[in-house]
């Protein structure tokens, strides 16, 4: 009889424990181009075919608010800074391959291809931590509070503090901090132009005056040397051969600028948008409140078709064909 129980008792354990594990999503076919939104209203994400087309739905049990998709086109992290945990996931297999243990805090993750190391920006500890491929930390840096957008080269991670106002420049051989210069506080959205030696710098602006242009900055000389009008909240960039895109979400403008930065075209898309992409030479944009991705012709700037995706598209993230 106390056999019998025990054997029940174990059995509920093993139904219940697998009843609270992450379930297999639906494959994502790894020769097939996508879109994606990562939706932060309803904890999903959405794929898309270049038609637009739904490919696949996968329901989030986690509350993700960013998202990394490695270059070998398959691996997709995820994370947040309310979880304790960075997760893998295999596009092709449909779930989750690693972890990472964090504690809470991370608020974005970026792949350094040339020493093949994660860059976390934690805005609870106010560093970048280094990880390698098997989850060990092997580095940190401190910075000024909340370091949230992050750009790299071969050399540098460079990293906008959202609260501290100040961009760090990390030396990627020493883990040292080789510059530091000052910038808007609230800033958010990071544009590197390594040829021309700059970064663009948007933001949300401070406290009751929202930021109405980009901050353009010289990376040799650490200063400011031009402001573009982007009225308002500038938070995401986008350059090709056609020029740089800019996004404001606080009037849901879409900007394209030339070379010389001058502005060139404008057009009203979506509602509250915060991410751009681009798939099969258009541009993607994001409108959170509006709940749709849009496609957008890159040289006229017509929206060319509105999908309806999940809650809160916050992140776009796409892959082309792999042949």
């Amino acid at each position: 009889m106390k056999i019998e129980r025990v054997f029940f008792i174990c059995l509920a354990v093993l139904l219940i424990l697998s009843g609270c594990q992450e379930k297999n999503h639906q494959p994502i076919d790894e020769e097939k181009s996508f879109a994606a939104t990562l939706n932060v209203g309803d904890f999903s994400i959405d794929f898309l075919n270049e038609a637009g087309e739904k490919m696949a739905r996968w329901e989030m049990k986690k509350a993700y608010t960013g998202a990394t998709l490695l270059p070998d086109g398959d691996t997709l992290i995820l994370y947040g800074p309310e979880l304790e945990e960075v997760d893998f996931y295999s596009l092709k297999a449909g779930s989750i391959t690693k972890s990472f243990k964090t504690d809470k805090g991370i608020c974005n993750v970026i792949y350094l291809k040339e020493g093949q190391i994660f860059a976390l920006a934690d805005k609870n500890q106010n560093k970048i931590r280094f990880f390698n491929g098997d989850g060990d930390e092997v580095k940190s840096v401190k910075t000024p509070e909340y370091p949230m957008a992050m750009k790299a080269d071969g050399e540098y991670l460079y990293v906008a503090s959202f609260k501290g106002g100040k961009l760090t420049i990390i030396n990627l051989k020493s883990h040292e901090i080789d510059n530091e210069f000052d910038i808007p506080t609230s800033s958010a959205g990071l544009l590197l132009r390594e040829k021309e030696k700059e970064i663009w710098v948007g933001g949300h602006g401070k406290e009751d005056k929202p930021q109405s242009a980009i901050s353009i900055f010289s990376l040799e000389m650490g200063s400011l040397v031009n402001e573009v009008p982007a009225p308002l909240m500038p938070v995401a960039f986008y350059e090709n051969d056609k020029g740089i895109y800019a996004l404001s979400h606080g009037t849901n403008m879409l900007y394209h600028y030339n070379s010389n930065k001058e502005l060139i075209q404008q057009t009203e898309v979506g509602a509250n948008p915060f991410s751009i992409e681009s798939l099969d030479g258009k541009l993607l944009v994001a409108g959170f409140d509006s709940e749709k991705l849009y496609w957008v012709n890159p040289l006229t700037l017509d929206i060319e078709k509105a999908v309806d995706v999940g809650k809160g598209p916050f992140v776009v993230f796409t892959r082309e064909k792999v042949n």
